[in-house]
């Protein structure tokens, strides 16, 4: 069994290798990729080598789902680059996981079916991490962009109600925040600038928060600034009123699920207890 795994291992590591080098032509193309999202990302070359063939091309569903998220967290124009570094990072990651798993299961004796299963339930997780990677940051800046909003229409409905025209004061509050919202209310100004119809952009910067609640306020502010400025001042301090009412009560359910997580550790702990409790008593008896 560990020859068979050091075998494996060891091919398994000349292709990584024989790929790598294969690979340098695609050094450009990840130069400029954030380490942080991208770990490692001198050695895609392996992903886009195995990429180039067909067997392991980037298709179907998978295809989908990446470039729908990509346009969603970055530029809709980069889709397709994000969707296949997201492609090529799973390959790349995975195969060194596996030779990596392999060769040590080959060269540490007694560890090898331990090593085996560890090493390749590792190389799964790593494989859906790096595919929902850009999933899960979409949800999370969702979420940031919706606790976020409450503050924001507050803070626009005092300077409409000044007399300060929407697009100004859209600019005034993106540039003057930190955070998500912030960021895509600052491109959503900067497409305003770039010859969009304060509407367009207005409609743009809903749907690339991939929020529906968003989305909501958005297409409710394009309405109101359809029937012209008198209903927008108030549409705004409405809007204000309700979110915040509706982001008490998401904190309200956020605390009760919070309350929940926590019963099953208090339930562990005190099994945990009472076990020594009882082995305490029982090793008393004996003696």
């Amino acid at each position: 069994m560990r020859y068979f795994c050091m075998g494996i291992g060891t091919v398994l590591a000349a292709l990584f290798i024989m790929q790598l080098i294969r690979g340098k032509k695609y050094e450009a193309i990840v130069e400029n990729l954030d380490g942080n999202a991208y770990p490692l990302n001198g050695l895609y070359g392996v992903g886009f080598s195995w990429s180039a063939m067909k067997l392991f091309r980037l298709k179907g569903k998978t295809e989908t789902k990446l470039k729908v998220n990509a346009s969603l967290l970055y530029e809709p124009q980069y889709a397709e680059y994000y969707a296949a570094v997201a492609w090529v990072q799973t390959i790349t990651l995975v195969h060194l996981f596996l030779a990596v798993t392999f060769l040590l299961a080959g060269m540490l004796q007694g560890m090898t079916a331990f090593l085996l299963l560890v090493g390749i339930f590792m190389s799964v997780l790593v494989g859906a991490y790096c595919l929902e990677n850009m999933k899960n940051t979409l949800s999370r800046r969702t979420e940031e962009c919706e606790s976020q909003l409450p503050e924001v229409v507050s803070t626009m409905a005092v300077l409409v109600n000044s007399g300060m025209v929407l697009r100004e004061a859209w600019n005034m509050v993106g540039e003057n925040g930190s955070g998500a919202f912030y960021e895509l209310m600052r491109k959503t100004s900067e497409n305003m600038k770039n010859g969009y119809s304060d509407m367009d952009a207005i409609f743009l910067f809903g749907k690339s928060t991939n929020s529906t609640e968003i989305k909501k306020f958005t297409s409710a502010l394009i309405q109101s600034m359809e029937k012209g400025g008198s209903e927008l001042s108030a549409f705004l301090a409405r809007q204000s009123s309700e979110l915040w009412n509706a982001k008490k009560q998401r904190m309200l359910q956020s605390g009760e699920k919070a309350a929940g997580k926590l019963l099953m550790p208090i339930v562990l702990i005190f099994l945990g207890v009472i076990i020594i409790v009882m082995t305490a008593a029982f090793a008393g008896s004996l003696f």
